[in-house]
Protein backbone atom coordinates (compact mmCIF):
# COMPACT_ATOMS: atom_id res chain seq x y z
CA UNK A 1 0.00 0.00 0.00
CA UNK A 2 1.64 3.23 -0.49
CA UNK A 3 1.88 5.94 2.14
CA UNK A 4 -1.01 6.73 3.81
CA UNK A 5 -2.52 10.76 3.64
CA UNK A 6 -4.05 10.86 7.11
CA UNK A 7 -6.45 13.97 6.67
CA UNK A 8 -8.65 12.07 4.02
CA UNK A 9 -8.72 9.00 6.08
CA UNK A 10 -9.75 10.57 9.00
CA UNK A 11 -12.29 12.45 7.49
CA UNK A 12 -13.69 9.53 6.21
CA UNK A 13 -13.14 7.74 9.32
CA UNK A 14 -15.58 10.65 11.20
CA UNK A 15 -18.04 10.34 8.11
CA UNK A 16 -18.45 6.75 9.07
CA UNK A 17 -18.86 7.24 13.01
CA UNK A 18 -21.89 10.42 11.74
CA UNK A 19 -22.82 7.84 9.87
CA UNK A 20 -24.21 5.38 13.12
CA UNK A 21 -27.01 5.97 15.38
CA UNK A 22 -25.47 4.21 18.24
CA UNK A 23 -22.49 4.01 19.41
CA UNK A 24 -19.32 2.43 17.67
CA UNK A 25 -15.43 2.04 18.59
CA UNK A 26 -12.06 3.07 17.68
CA UNK A 27 -11.69 -0.68 16.67
CA UNK A 28 -14.58 -0.84 14.92
CA UNK A 29 -13.89 1.81 12.39
CA UNK A 30 -10.22 0.68 11.91
CA UNK A 31 -12.14 -2.57 10.03
CA UNK A 32 -14.30 0.03 8.39
CA UNK A 33 -11.33 1.39 6.96
CA UNK A 34 -9.33 -1.90 6.14
CA UNK A 35 -12.33 -3.14 4.23
CA UNK A 36 -12.44 0.11 2.08
CA UNK A 37 -9.02 -0.40 1.26
CA UNK A 38 -7.76 2.86 2.79
CA UNK A 39 -5.51 1.89 5.79
CA UNK A 40 -3.53 -1.68 6.20
CA UNK A 41 -3.89 -4.16 8.84
CA UNK A 42 -0.71 -3.37 10.89
CA UNK A 43 -0.01 -2.17 14.17
CA UNK A 44 1.05 1.11 12.95
CA UNK A 45 -2.02 2.32 11.14
CA UNK A 46 -4.39 1.40 14.38
CA UNK A 47 -2.32 3.19 16.73
CA UNK A 48 -1.67 6.18 14.29
CA UNK A 49 -5.40 6.31 13.30
CA UNK A 50 -5.66 6.36 17.18
CA UNK A 51 -3.56 8.86 17.77
CA UNK A 52 -4.91 11.02 14.84
CA UNK A 53 -8.41 11.11 16.13
CA UNK A 54 -7.63 11.25 19.64
CA UNK A 55 -5.88 14.19 18.85
CA UNK A 56 -9.30 15.91 16.81
CA UNK A 57 -11.38 15.00 19.48
CA UNK A 58 -9.40 17.12 21.84
CA UNK A 59 -9.69 19.88 19.51
CA UNK A 60 -13.20 18.59 18.70
CA UNK A 61 -12.73 18.48 15.24
CA UNK A 62 -13.78 14.61 15.37
CA UNK A 63 -17.11 12.64 16.69
CA UNK A 64 -17.07 10.79 20.28
CA UNK A 65 -16.17 7.27 20.08
CA UNK A 66 -17.20 4.46 22.79
CA UNK A 67 -14.66 3.92 25.34
CA UNK A 68 -15.82 2.58 28.69
CA UNK A 69 -11.98 1.72 29.91
CA UNK A 70 -11.31 4.97 31.12
CA UNK A 71 -12.79 7.32 33.52
CA UNK A 72 -12.88 9.62 36.62
CA UNK A 73 -13.53 7.39 40.07
CA UNK A 74 -15.26 9.63 43.09
CA UNK A 75 -17.98 8.48 45.32
CA UNK A 76 -21.57 9.89 44.55
CA UNK A 77 -22.48 12.89 46.79
CA UNK A 78 -25.64 14.87 46.74
CA UNK A 79 -25.73 18.70 48.81
CA UNK A 80 -29.27 17.49 50.61
CA UNK A 81 -31.60 14.80 51.08
CA UNK A 82 -33.77 15.95 48.77
CA UNK A 83 -31.55 16.12 46.34
CA UNK A 84 -30.58 12.49 47.11
CA UNK A 85 -34.01 11.55 46.92
CA UNK A 86 -34.54 13.25 43.39
CA UNK A 87 -31.72 11.76 41.61
CA UNK A 88 -33.17 8.02 43.04
CA UNK A 89 -36.39 8.87 41.38
CA UNK A 90 -34.10 9.95 38.26
CA UNK A 91 -32.30 6.42 37.96
CA UNK A 92 -34.52 4.21 39.82
CA UNK A 93 -35.27 0.73 37.89
CA UNK A 94 -37.58 -2.24 38.32
CA UNK A 95 -36.24 -5.11 36.98
CA UNK A 96 -37.32 -4.85 33.36
CA UNK A 97 -36.79 -8.28 32.75
CA UNK A 98 -39.76 -9.93 34.90
CA UNK A 99 -41.84 -11.57 33.37
CA UNK A 100 -40.25 -12.40 30.76
CA UNK A 101 -40.44 -16.18 29.85
CA UNK A 102 -36.46 -16.86 29.62
CA UNK A 103 -33.88 -15.33 31.42
CA UNK A 104 -31.72 -13.54 28.38
CA UNK A 105 -27.97 -13.49 28.82
CA UNK A 106 -25.87 -11.76 26.39
CA UNK A 107 -22.52 -12.98 25.93
CA UNK A 108 -19.03 -11.40 24.39
CA UNK A 109 -15.58 -12.75 24.52
CA UNK A 110 -14.30 -9.06 24.04
CA UNK A 111 -14.27 -7.31 27.25
CA UNK A 112 -14.12 -4.18 24.81
CA UNK A 113 -17.69 -5.01 22.77
CA UNK A 114 -18.87 -6.00 26.17
CA UNK A 115 -19.69 -2.18 27.61
CA UNK A 116 -20.66 -1.63 23.64
CA UNK A 117 -23.27 -4.54 23.97
CA UNK A 118 -24.74 -3.06 27.26
CA UNK A 119 -25.26 0.51 26.11
CA UNK A 120 -26.97 -1.49 22.94
CA UNK A 121 -29.61 -3.40 24.76
CA UNK A 122 -29.61 -1.03 27.95
CA UNK A 123 -33.27 0.09 27.62
CA UNK A 124 -34.72 -3.74 28.56
CA UNK A 125 -32.17 -4.82 31.16
CA UNK A 126 -30.66 -7.91 30.25
CA UNK A 127 -27.10 -8.88 31.69
CA UNK A 128 -24.08 -8.57 29.60
CA UNK A 129 -21.12 -11.31 30.37
CA UNK A 130 -18.09 -9.89 29.27
CA UNK A 131 -15.96 -13.23 29.05
CA UNK A 132 -12.43 -11.52 28.52
CA UNK A 133 -10.69 -14.41 27.65
CA UNK A 134 -11.33 -18.21 28.87
CA UNK A 135 -13.86 -17.64 31.68
CA UNK A 136 -13.03 -17.66 35.93
CA UNK A 137 -14.08 -20.58 38.03
CA UNK A 138 -15.86 -17.13 40.03
CA UNK A 139 -17.81 -16.22 37.13
CA UNK A 140 -18.50 -19.76 35.77
CA UNK A 141 -20.09 -20.47 39.80
CA UNK A 142 -21.66 -16.46 39.38
CA UNK A 143 -23.50 -17.41 36.37
CA UNK A 144 -24.72 -20.83 37.65
CA UNK A 145 -26.01 -19.80 40.87
CA UNK A 146 -28.27 -16.93 39.09
CA UNK A 147 -29.77 -18.87 36.30
CA UNK A 148 -30.83 -21.71 39.10
CA UNK A 149 -32.46 -18.80 41.68
CA UNK A 150 -34.20 -17.32 38.73
CA UNK A 151 -36.27 -20.60 38.42
CA UNK A 152 -36.31 -20.26 34.63
CA UNK A 153 -35.04 -21.21 31.26
CA UNK A 154 -31.61 -19.14 30.85
CA UNK A 155 -30.72 -18.38 27.49
CA UNK A 156 -27.26 -17.66 25.98
CA UNK A 157 -26.51 -15.04 23.13
CA UNK A 158 -22.84 -15.41 22.61
CA UNK A 159 -20.33 -14.06 19.84
CA UNK A 160 -16.55 -13.99 19.47
CA UNK A 161 -13.96 -13.81 16.95
CA UNK A 162 -13.56 -16.47 14.49
CA UNK A 163 -10.10 -18.07 15.27
CA UNK A 164 -8.41 -20.87 17.13
CA UNK A 165 -8.72 -19.58 20.90
CA UNK A 166 -12.34 -17.27 20.06
CA UNK A 167 -13.92 -20.69 19.24
CA UNK A 168 -12.67 -22.59 22.09
CA UNK A 169 -13.85 -19.70 24.66
CA UNK A 170 -17.08 -20.44 23.35
CA UNK A 171 -16.89 -23.61 23.40
CA UNK A 172 -15.70 -23.65 27.19
CA UNK A 173 -18.03 -21.33 28.76
CA UNK A 174 -20.76 -23.18 27.84
CA UNK A 175 -19.28 -26.01 29.16
CA UNK A 176 -18.05 -24.95 32.28
CA UNK A 177 -21.54 -22.85 33.23
CA UNK A 178 -23.91 -26.04 31.72
CA UNK A 179 -26.78 -24.10 32.38
CA UNK A 180 -28.47 -23.39 29.49
CA UNK A 181 -31.76 -23.62 27.76
CA UNK A 182 -30.39 -22.66 24.45
CA UNK A 183 -27.25 -21.25 22.90
CA UNK A 184 -27.19 -19.10 20.47
CA UNK A 185 -24.03 -18.45 18.23
CA UNK A 186 -24.55 -15.18 16.48
CA UNK A 187 -20.95 -14.72 15.43
CA UNK A 188 -18.65 -15.35 14.07
CA UNK A 189 -18.54 -18.29 11.21
CA UNK A 190 -17.70 -19.18 8.28
CA UNK A 191 -21.68 -18.29 6.96
CA UNK A 192 -21.25 -14.56 8.34
CA UNK A 193 -17.58 -14.07 7.47
CA UNK A 194 -18.60 -14.42 3.75
CA UNK A 195 -21.69 -12.75 3.45
CA UNK A 196 -20.12 -9.28 5.02
CA UNK A 197 -16.94 -9.99 2.96
CA UNK A 198 -14.66 -9.50 5.97
CA UNK A 199 -10.78 -9.51 5.78
CA UNK A 200 -9.33 -13.05 6.82
CA UNK A 201 -6.39 -12.59 8.43
CA UNK A 202 -3.18 -14.53 9.26
CA UNK A 203 -3.72 -16.43 13.10
CA UNK A 204 -0.97 -17.77 15.05
CA UNK A 205 0.60 -20.95 14.17
CA UNK A 206 1.98 -21.43 17.23
CA UNK A 207 -1.78 -20.92 18.87
CA UNK A 208 -2.00 -25.24 20.73
CA UNK A 209 -5.31 -25.18 19.03
CA UNK A 210 -4.89 -24.36 15.69
CA UNK A 211 -4.44 -27.87 14.26
CA UNK A 212 -7.80 -28.65 15.72
CA UNK A 213 -9.13 -25.56 14.22
CA UNK A 214 -7.99 -25.85 10.69
CA UNK A 215 -9.14 -29.47 11.05
CA UNK A 216 -12.69 -28.11 12.02
CA UNK A 217 -12.70 -25.43 9.41
CA UNK A 218 -11.28 -27.07 6.08
CA UNK A 219 -13.00 -25.06 3.35
CA UNK A 220 -12.13 -21.89 4.72
CA UNK A 221 -8.21 -22.56 5.10
CA UNK A 222 -8.17 -23.57 2.03
CA UNK A 223 -9.50 -20.62 0.26
CA UNK A 224 -7.30 -18.32 2.55
CA UNK A 225 -4.22 -20.33 3.25
CA UNK A 226 -1.19 -18.35 4.83
CA UNK A 227 0.57 -21.53 4.43
CA UNK A 228 3.48 -22.80 7.44
CA UNK A 229 6.16 -21.33 9.28
CA UNK A 230 9.96 -22.55 9.83
CA UNK A 231 8.45 -25.43 12.08
CA UNK A 232 5.85 -26.59 9.43
CA UNK A 233 3.33 -25.30 11.33
CA UNK A 234 -0.24 -24.20 9.40
CA UNK A 235 -1.28 -20.50 9.97
CA UNK A 236 -5.09 -20.92 10.95
CA UNK A 237 -7.14 -17.69 9.70
CA UNK A 238 -8.36 -15.43 11.86
CA UNK A 239 -11.08 -12.70 11.71
CA UNK A 240 -11.96 -10.63 14.44
CA UNK A 241 -15.36 -9.79 15.51
CA UNK A 242 -14.59 -6.06 15.72
CA UNK A 243 -15.08 -6.18 11.86
CA UNK A 244 -18.41 -7.23 11.84
CA UNK A 245 -20.73 -3.60 10.71
CA UNK A 246 -21.83 -2.43 14.08
CA UNK A 247 -25.68 -2.05 13.25
CA UNK A 248 -25.31 -5.58 12.04
CA UNK A 249 -23.68 -7.10 15.15
CA UNK A 250 -26.75 -5.01 16.98
CA UNK A 251 -29.07 -6.53 14.68
CA UNK A 252 -27.60 -10.43 15.13
CA UNK A 253 -27.97 -10.20 18.84
CA UNK A 254 -31.31 -8.22 18.46
CA UNK A 255 -33.08 -10.57 15.98
CA UNK A 256 -32.51 -13.73 18.70
CA UNK A 257 -33.47 -11.63 21.39
CA UNK A 258 -36.53 -10.47 19.66
CA UNK A 259 -37.54 -14.80 19.30
CA UNK A 260 -37.96 -14.57 23.28
CA UNK A 261 -38.69 -11.16 24.32
CA UNK A 262 -42.13 -10.75 25.58
CA UNK A 263 -43.16 -7.00 24.88
CA UNK A 264 -46.37 -7.25 27.27
CA UNK A 265 -44.57 -8.29 30.63
CA UNK A 266 -41.35 -5.63 29.05
CA UNK A 267 -44.38 -2.78 29.34
CA UNK A 268 -45.65 -4.22 32.66
CA UNK A 269 -42.37 -3.45 33.72
CA UNK A 270 -42.13 0.03 32.62
CA UNK A 271 -45.70 0.50 34.04
CA UNK A 272 -44.34 -0.86 37.53
CA UNK A 273 -40.96 1.25 37.27
CA UNK A 274 -43.04 4.83 36.56
CA UNK A 275 -45.41 4.33 39.66
CA UNK A 276 -42.56 3.67 41.80
CA UNK A 277 -40.51 6.89 40.92
CA UNK A 278 -44.05 8.82 41.52
CA UNK A 279 -43.83 7.56 44.45
CA UNK A 280 -39.64 8.65 44.70
CA UNK A 281 -40.70 12.15 43.56
CA UNK A 282 -43.58 12.55 45.89
CA UNK A 283 -41.19 11.89 48.84
CA UNK A 284 -38.88 14.76 47.59
CA UNK A 285 -41.17 16.97 47.34
CA UNK A 286 -42.01 16.34 51.17
CA UNK A 287 -38.52 16.73 52.08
Amino acid sequence: MAQIKWPPVIARAAEIVESYSIPVTLRQIFYKLLMEGLIPNSDYAYKKLSAETADRRRAGEFPPLFDRGRGVLQPTSWESPKDGVQALAAQYRVDRTAGQPVALWLGVEKNALAGLIQAWFDEIGVPVLPLGGYSSESLDRQVKARTEAEGRPAVLVLSGDFDASGMDISRSFVEMTSCWEKVHRIGLDEELIDRYGLPVLRGKATDSRAAGFIAAHPEIHVRHSFGADEKGRLYPVQVELDAVDPEELRGLYQRVIDRYWDAAAFRAALASEKRHRTVLRRLAADL
